[in-house]
C-alpha cells in the first residue's frame, strides 16, 4: 500500500453545519489551522463573508456581504489590515475609501454620499492628523478643519456658498484660541457678538462701562 502524499494529510476542506444541517462555513485548513479560503453563509444560504487565511491569520482579501450586496472589501497581511479598504452603501455606491498600515488608518480617507465626495480626512497612526474637508453634494467646500493626533489644531473654517470664509475658529491641541470670527459673503469681518447678560452683569460689578 502506497503512502498518501503529505498534502493529502495536511490539507483539508471542511463544511461546518449547525444542528439542523444548515451550512455555516466552508473552510480550508492546513495542519489544523485556517489556511486558504473561508466562506460564511446566512440563514438563506447567501454568502456573508469571503476571506483568505494564512497560518490561522487573515492574509489577503476579505469581503463582507449583506445578502447579494457587497458591503466592504479589505486587505490583510498576517492578521492586520494593510492597504486599501472600500465601503459600499445600500445602493451599491462607493461610500468610503480608506488605507491601513499595520491595522490602523493611515494617509487620506475619502467618504461619499450618493456617489459624491463629501469628506476627505487625513490620518496618522489611526488618529486624525492633518486637514479634514467637508463638501456639499454640489461639490462646494463647506468646512476645512485641522487636526493633530485627534485634537483640533489650527484654523477651523466654514464657508459661504460663494467660497468666502463665513467663520474662523483657531485651536491649539483642542483648546480654542481667541474669539470666533464671523465674515459676510463679501469677506468683510462682522462685529463680535455683545456680552451675555451674565457677562454684562459681571462687567457692571467691576465698574466697567
Amino acid at each position: 500500500m502506497s503512502t498518501p502524499p503529505l498534502s493529502a494529510i495536511s490539507q483539508s476542506l471542511l463544511e461546518l453545519r449547525d444542528d439542523s444541517g444548515r451550512l455555516l462555513h466552508n473552510i480550508s485548513t492546513r495542519q489544523g489551522v485556517l489556511h486558504g479560503a473561508l466562506q460564511s453563509f446566512n440563514a438563506a444560504g447567501q454568502t456573508v463573508q469571503r476571506a483568505a487565511y494564512q497560518n490561522g491569520m487573515r492574509h489577503g482579501l476579505s469581503e463582507y456581504y449583506d445578502g447579494s450586496r457587497l458591503q466592504m472589501q479589505q486587505q490583510f497581511v498576517k492578521g492586520l489590515a494593510q492597504g486599501p479598504a472600500k465601503l459600499f452603501d445600500a445602493a451599491g455606491n462607493l461610500a468610503a475609501e480608506m488605507n491601513y498600515v499595520a491595522g490602523q488608518l493611515e494617509g487620506e480617507s475619502r467618504y461619499y454620499a450618493q456617489g459624491r465626495l463629501v469628506r476627505t480626512a487625513n490620518y496618522r497612526g489611526g488618529k486624525l492628523h492633518g486637514v479634514v474637508e467637508d463638501f456639499g453634494l454640489d461639490g462646494a467646500l463647506l468646512q476645512r478643519t485641522s487636526y493633530q493626533a485627534n485634537a483640533l489644531h489650527g484654523p477651523t473654517l466654514r464657508y459661504w456658498p460663494n467660497g468666502q470664509v463665513m467663520q474662523r475658529v483657531d485651536y491649539d491641541l483642542g483648546l480654542m484660541q481667541g474669539a470666533v470670527r464671523q465674515f459676510d459673503q463679501a469677506g468683510k469681518a462682522l462685529g463680535e457678538p455683545g456680552p451675555t447678560l451674565v457677562k454684562r452683569f459681571e462687567q457692571l460689578l467691576r465698574g466697567q462701562p
